[in-house]
């Protein structure tokens, strides 16, 4: 004999079927539909929707009762069940469950120390100090044989091994190392410290360009010339400075060189010429109407037969006058020539 069994169904009595039939012919009767709803007949489509509405009631209250009859032997069963059955195996099953996952937990916690102990011997042996066990993100399970765990120890050192000697090989060793550390992807580390290198060259060019810039607008303002052939801004023969000083010079070194070049410039002012005022890095202009010492220049012979121009690249050592006099006399007879960097 079963323990639960339906000894019979319930039986219920209706007539659903002609009442049915009745609702459906009353409805069509009342031809709901083509009712035109005005002001003057909104209050009998009121008065009859709520008839209707109290019709359905009193259906809904009889098959609510029903409903109500025939489920409360169920609920009465249910509730003797869950007690007396259902709890009592669900606590047995539950203390099982525990005991063999602390058994299972023994045996898996057993299986990571030997798998741990295999990765920390493989760091060791390949001086990796900077990567913890779990990064692996091994799950250790039951099924899965720890010779196939060491196995993807194997995999996952060689890979670090192989990435370390890729970012060896590299251009920004100290750089990517960190970067790879953070997240033991050789390809993101070199690609993020690339980046980060040539945003920095870019930003310094264009500090450098600002600075400079800077630097000969001081140079103008104090009544300094650019002499190309010298490659420097020039006061007089004595007094100048070199483009190598406007672009290598740090900012003490720059202002110790202005600051000696402003002296220079008011010691050769006359004591009548206007007082020249200090001037820093930053390029402050200063009013200055004093004429540089025009250099010597040389007298071009007279060409009396037309030549075709050939080219000579030579490198000149001499007195800077003199340097200065070599420029003027080939601009004067139209000598195209550059500066060897």
């Amino acid at each position: 004999m079963k323990a639960i069994e339906l000894k019979q169904t319930p039986i219920i009595s209706h007539d659903l079927i002609r009442i049915g039939q009745s609702v459906s012919e009353r409805l069509e009767a009342l031809n709901l539909g083509g009712q035109i709803a005005t002001v003057d007949t909104v209050k009998s489509l009121k008065d009859l929707r709520t008839e209707l509405n109290k019709e359905l009631a009193d259906y809904e209250l009889q098959r609510k009762a029903v409903k109500e009859a025939v489920l409360l032997p169920y609920s009465e069963l249910e509730a003797v069940y869950k007690t007396e059955v259902a709890t009592k195996y669900n606590d047995a099953i539950e203390l099982l469950k525990n005991k063999i996952a602390f058994v299972e937990n023994e045996v898996k916690e057993a299986k990571k120390a030997v798998i741990t102990a295999y990765f920390l011997e493989l760091c060791e042996v390949e001086k990796i100090d900077f990567v913890a066990f779990e990064k692996m993100g091994l799950e250790i399970n039951l099924s899965t044989t720890e010779k196939k765990y060491k196995e993807q120890v194997n995999e996952f050192i060689s890979k670090i091994v192989d990435d370390i000697k890729l970012i060896k090989a590299s251009e920004f060793e100290a750089e990517t190392m960190v970067e790879y550390r953070l997240s033991l992807n050789c390809s993101k580390a070199v690609t993020t410290v690339k980046e980060r290198k040539e945003n920095e060259a870019a930003e310094k060019l264009r500090l450098a360009k600002i600075r400079d810039e800077r630097r000969q607008i001081a140079c103008l303002s104090v009544g300094m010339v650019w002499v190309d052939i010298t490659n420097s801004f020039s006061f007089n023969n004595d007094i100048y400075i070199t483009k190598e000083q406007i672009k290598e010079l740090d900012v003490t070194e720059w202002d110790v060189l202005v600051d000696e070049t402003i002296a220079k410039i008011k010691a050769s002012i006359s004591v009548v010429a206007p007082k020249v005022e200090p001037f820093n890095h930053a390029g402050m202009v200063v009013d200055n109407t004093t004429t540089p010492i025009a250099p010597v220049v040389l007298q071009a012979p007279t060409v009396v037969i037309a030549e075709k121009p050939v080219t000579a690249s030579f490198k000149v050592v001499c007195e800077r006058s003199k340097l200065i006099a070599l420029g003027a006399y080939m601009k004067e007879n139209n000598i195209t020539y550059s500066n060897i960097d």
